[in-house]
């Protein structure tokens, strides 16, 4: 029997190979991967299965560019300097001919075909036990979320939010999944898809979530989709297109049944340079050969931040506003990661302040400041999600409860409050600064992002003062020109 067609090496060479004339749903030859390709053995699929989640690390990816999508399109972090490191993620500057931006259409896609293909050839591994069965499963079922995760995420970057307009906008091109097709588009097909909505994108990702769930195990999986990682994924889905019951079940279903839970206060700090803490419910792996960006850790958003190092990027640091959300809160552990500009210790002798947040994971000695483990799903982000959605849904003393936890994990001299969507989103602002949320966050609920050089002079993007709303084009991405030439009837974002 043939050995699987799919694995690491022919995935990153079909990548690294595309020519210009190539659209997003060439990345795996369509008529290479047959009915017979099967994986040999249980130990080929969990290579497989590994991967899935390998250019999803990448700083073209999880590793920096959705990151610089969440927290620079924001008001978490900018470039120290006018035209500064990823500039044009700040000044919200995209343009469909600029396409090495835009690369994240056609690697979402890659990876979609990547578990669609695994999905296809799993079950043909022999199985002669109960404990196999349940291997092979739980190895399918990580594709399945896989999958969900990149729909997800190609419906929040290219289209609208959710509830601007209930999912009317353009979304993700939606591939045929049946067994009978499983992805696979002909070069006859490829030149007649057209993008559905947001909505049915949302649908294609919530189905595939599903499935995963049914065959996930609930065993702690560093570094791989399991059981809770999944759950969160389909509390956020549904937080973000308003339905907020099966958001508030999800999450509190992750807070008061998984083995996760949020770190003690006085561990806070270390918790980011460790691998594989309750804290996490799903992280993406990096290790010291794991060749994020070809050049050691280089490009990635954490050397940008870096600064007490002489080789370290120093050009991205977080913005006046972030940093005065704890004016009045000194006591809160957060804090701790503003760090004043040291000449002597930086390099840079003008005033300025650090994020010393992301510290390099420990767990591998070889590692740096430049290599983090990006953090996808954390035990916090569930209980804000529920304590939102149990806000939503009614239940205030649920919602206080859980923002409650939250606050005074970070401040232990913090009072209770009642909980409000104000204040839940102020946590959330503080929380998750350089993990890729803020930006989204606003605007999943129709607030504004605000740029005033009026209130911070380092705010270049501010004069005159501009303000961001789920209104304007820019808040979507735009899909790459060259995809155009392949794809004839694939339509463009408005506005560009």
């Amino acid at each position: 029997m043939k050995r699987f067609i799919y694995n690491i090496a022919i995935a990153a060479g079909v990548v690294l190979g595309m020519s210009s004339c190539e659209g997003f749903l060439d990345k795996v030859p369509t008529d290479s991967v047959v009915a017979e390709s099967a994986m040999v053995t249980m130990a080929d699929a969990k290579v497989a299965a590994n991967g899935l989640y390998t250019d999803l690390k990448y700083y073209n990816m999880y590793g920096t560019y959705m990151i610089c999508l969440g927290d620079m399109r924001g008001d978490n972090l900018y470039p120290r300097e006018l035209n500064g490191s990823f500039n044009s993620f700040y000044i919200h500057n995209f343009s469909a001919s600029q396409t090495n931006y835009f690369g994240l259409w056609q690697n979402y896609y890659n990876i979609i075909m990547k578990a669609s293909t695994f999905i296809a050839n799993v079950n043909t591994i022999p199985v002669s036990n109960s404990s196999d069965e349940a291997v092979r499963d739980d190895l399918m079922g990580q594709a399945y979320a896989v999958r969900a995760l990149c729909y997800f995420d190609l419906a929040r970057l290219y289209g609208y939010p959710y509830l601007k307009d209930n999912g009317a906008s353009l979304g993700a091109v939606i591939l045929d999944h049946s067994n009978e097709k499983q992805g696979i588009v002909s070069p006859e097909e490829a030149k007649e898809m057209t993008r559905g909505t947001v909505a049915e994108t949302y649908a294609q990702a919530m189905s595939d979530i599903q499935v995963a769930l049914g065959v996930l195990s609930k065993s702690k999986n560093t570094g791989h989709f399991n059981y809770w990682a999944a759950k969160m994924l389909q509390g956020k889905m549904a937080l973000y297109k308003g339905d907020y019951q099966l958001a508030f079940s999800a999450n509190q279903e992750v807070v008061e049944q998984s083995p996760y839970k949020m770190v003690d206060n006085e561990d806070y700090i270390a918790y980011w340079s460790e691998e594989g803490n309750d804290e996490s419910v799903l992280e993406f792996l990096v290790s010291p050969d794991g060749d994020i960006d070809g050049d050691g850790g280089f490009d990635t958003i954490y050397h940008s931040m870096w600064f007490e190092s002489t080789n370290a990027g120093r050009s991205v640091i977080p913005t006046k506003k972030w940093m005065d959300l704890f004016s009045e809160t000194p006591n809160d552990v957060r804090a701790q990661f503003i760090t004043e500009n040291d000449p002597s210790a930086s390099g840079v002798s003008e005033e300025c302040f650090w994020l010393k947040k992301f510290t390099g994971n420990k767990a591998w000695e070889a590692l740096t400041f430049r290599q983090n483990n990006p953090r996808i799903f954390r035990i916090t982000d569930a209980y804000l999600m529920a304590a939102e959605a149990a806000l939503k849904t009614g239940n205030q003393s649920v919602a206080d409860n859980y923002l409650n936890a939250v606050r005074q994990r970070a401040d232990v001299t913090a009072e209770a409050v009642a909980a409000t969507e104000e204040l839940i989103m102020l946590e959330r602002h503080k929380e998750f600064i350089g993990e890729g949320h803020r930006f989204f966050d606003v605007m999943r609920t129709g607030g504004e992002i605000v740029r005033d050089m009026d209130v911070d002079v380092r705010d270049y993007d501010g004069d005159p003062k501009r303000v961001i709303t789920w209104n304007d084009h820019i808040i979507v991405l735009p899909i790459a020109d060259t995809e155009f030439t392949v794809h004839p009837k694939l339509q463009q974002n408005p506005g560009y």
